[in-house]
């Protein structure tokens, strides 16, 4: 699991959520309070409507769009999104991303600006303060961003764009004299 990021001597952190089980959620026609209920009662988690990240430890629910979620799971195994369309039967359809998504984690003093140098939306922390998500274009990438800590971001792309991604982030860093710093999981 990733855990936070060094501030990497004023640089830019970035390592890739390898970890993750991700799926998009979509609630059925009319059954967004009762899919809320059921993730409630499911996983003790009040899920919000909007561009909010809902939940807190393992299994968190970014809102994208009315009545549809992009759901992760730290440490998931490869059926985690079957055992979560069973879970929601009924109430919503889900559909396993995990092998459809690249996350990167970006951190230190630098992520807010690099970020805000590619994306169109107002980054700063009384705009997009932690737990905002947006779904949003970076550099021409189609991206899901979720602020996770003040200094902490995760980028979600599709996996056939992460090297368009990586290739703006690792230009635009040097563009601008800002050290990258790549961190694996290892360390």
């Amino acid at each position: 699991m990733v855990g936070a990021l060094p501030a990497a001597g004023g640089g830019l952190a970035v390592s890739e959520r390898g970890d993750l089980g991700i799926a998009t959620i979509m609630a059925r026609a009319s059954s967004t309070a009762a899919l809320a209920q059921r993730v409630a009662e499911r996983f003790g988690i009040a899920l919000i409507d909007g561009p909010i990240l809902s939940g807190a430890g393992a299994v968190r629910f970014a809102g994208t769009g009315p009545g549809s979620w992009l759901s992760f799971c730290e440490g998931a195994d490869p059926f985690w999104a079957c055992s979560m369309a069973v879970q929601l039967d009924g109430v919503a359809s889900v559909f396993d991303q995990s092998s459809g998504y690249a996350v990167l984690r970006l951190g230190g003093a630098e992520a807010m600006p690099m970020l805000q140098s590619g994306a169109f939306i107002d980054l700063h922390a009384d705009a997009f303060p932690v737990g905002a998500v947006a779904v949003t274009v970076i550099a021409h990438v189609g991206a899901i961003l979720i602020r996770v800590g003040e200094a902490q971001f995760d980028v979600a792309v599709f996996r056939s764009f992460a090297g368009s991604f990586w290739h703006w982030l690792a230009t635009s860093a040097a563009a601008r004299g800002v050290p990258l710093h790549r961190f694996s999981e290892d360390g």
